[in-house]
């Protein structure tokens, strides 16, 4: 829509059934209506007036005070052309707005207005094609449902002594002590290394490393790397050649054989400290070994029932996208590709990374992900929104006020510890955010069977 010209305190036009002026409706493809105006001189007349005084409180004319500017000179000054355009901007935000509401046309975002006919003394013709909230059909889906709900209520989550030991590992490899050696290096070791990777003898990109440690044993690099290592001294240089494996993350090496040149800066001997009591007692709040791993027990069941609950969610969420027909809107798409991004964004800041950095490592770049996205990923995601809210209203599940105002609660908090000024927060931004959230959770809850279910997933 062209953009407006400002308006003054009182509107000089009023629209009241703009209805009249509306010849014809017709729905469109993916969820477009478009709405076809026809408004007589007569009437359009009005807004071209009402446009020459808006346009005339910005114009400075010599001989004459801002605002006080006669109709005649407005229109000279203007030129015919952007006359015409300054009333048809009125036109069109008054008629469209009111045809919207008046015709209860569920509208969403800007529409894509054409102007059809703009002359002085015929009437204004113009097209407005505008995105409406899909209607969603969600077909049978409860008999599906109550069997990925039976089968994850007899799912036990288990945590096995194993697991366990895993999580005890990596907490003393993060207490161990290392001593330089003066000697071969064996498995176990910890050795500072340069390296080139080379491919039909060039250096691939980021195939140089300085000072990079590796634990030799770890199985952190390609297979084969580290074992190559083994029995090298500092100072020592070496070259082999190794097979990039099928499943490479780096999908044009796979399987490509490379050339690397090696050299061993240090050599350093790994001493872990031994898991007992006292090890537990160093973490600060632990009596004795047994309550450690009692607490990494909860933790694991906790992140292991969080799992099974996310693919359950995830089953269910695929039985009803299979169940649902939606024609989901381009715009729609296109903003919720744009949250998508916003949200890899910020994981890849989480991870101390720039944008531009993580997309040449995955070889690829942020349209080319973009189109990916809006094949399959983004309309599935506003689909699902869509359903999640029509179940929400047909069911009447709605989330409880103190959780909503705790949720906004919250975030103000962590908003505020973050040294955001808090007179500035959106605050019913993040109130229908939360509430949009809470009210996911209640409909899931209830696709899920219910807080029964729920319980007796996890005991």
């Amino acid at each position: 829509m062209k953009k407006a010209t400002k308006q003054g305190k009182e509107n000089k036009v009023s629209v009241k059934d703009g209805k009249k002026f509306l010849v014809k409706k017709e729905n469109l493809p993916k969820s477009s209506l478009k709405l076809v105006f026809n408004i007589p001189w007569s009437e359009f007349e009005k807004f071209y007036n009402q446009g020459l005084q808006e346009a005339g409180k910005e114009l400075k004319v010599p001989g004459f005070r801002k605002g006080k500017i006669p109709k005649e000179i407005v229109e000279k000054e203007l030129g015919k052309e952007s006359a015409l355009y300054h009333g048809a901007d009125v036109a069109i935000k008054k008629i469209y707005v009111d045809t919207i509401i008046n015709e209860n046309i569920p509208a969403i975002g800007e529409p894509k207005v054409d102007i059809v006919t703009l002359k002085k003394g015929e009437n204004f013709e113009f097209v407005a094609i505008v995105d409406l909230l899909p209607e969603v059909e969600i077909g049978d889906f409860q008999k599906e449902v109550e069997k990925i709900n039976e089968k994850f209520v007899k799912q036990e989550v288990k945590v096995n002594s194993e697991m366990i030991k895993k999580e005890l590992d990596v907490l003393a490899n993060q207490r161990v002590k290392v001593v330089t050696v003066n000697r071969g290096a064996k498995k176990g070791d910890q050795v500072e290394v340069d390296f080139k990777v080379l491919v039909n003898n060039v250096v691939i990109e980021g195939g140089t490393a300085k000072k990079q440690m590796v634990v030799l044993g770890a199985g952190r690099f390609i297979p084969g790397f580290e074992e190559q290592l083994i029995g090298m001294k500092a100072n020592e240089e070496k070259e082999f050649d190794l097979k990039f494996p099928k499943d490479y993350h780096i999908k044009h090496l796979a399987e490509k054989k490379a050339k690397f040149q090696v050299k061993v800066n240090l050599v350093q001997e790994r001493e872990l400290p031994k898991v007992d009591d006292d090890f537990a007692k160093s973490f600060g709040k632990f009596k004795s070994l047994q309550e450690l791993k009692d607490n990494i027990k909860d933790g694991l069941k906790h992140e292991e029932e969080h799992k099974k609950e996310e693919q359950w969610k995830k089953e269910i969420i695929d039985v009803l996208l299979s169940k649902t027909k939606a024609e989901i809107p381009e715009s729609l798409i296109e903003k919720e590709v744009e949250v998508m991004m916003r949200e890899l964004e910020n994981d890849v800041a989480r991870l101390g990374l720039k944008k531009e950095d993580y997309f040449r490592q995955i070889k690829t770049g942020e349209e080319e992900l973009k189109k990916e996205w809006r094949k399959k990923q983004a309309p599935d995601r506003v689909t699902v929104a869509l359903i999640l809210q029509k179940l929400a209203r047909e069911n009447k599940l709605e989330p409880n006020k103190k959780d909503i105002q705790a949720g906004v609660d919250n975030i103000v908090q962590r908003q505020a510890a973050f040294g955001q000024d808090i007179e500035k927060l959106d605050l019913q931004r993040i109130y229908e955010a939360v509430k949009g959230s809470l009210t996911n959770e209640e409909v899931f809850k209830w696709l899920m069977g219910g807080d029964e279910n729920l319980h007796k997933c996890k005991h």
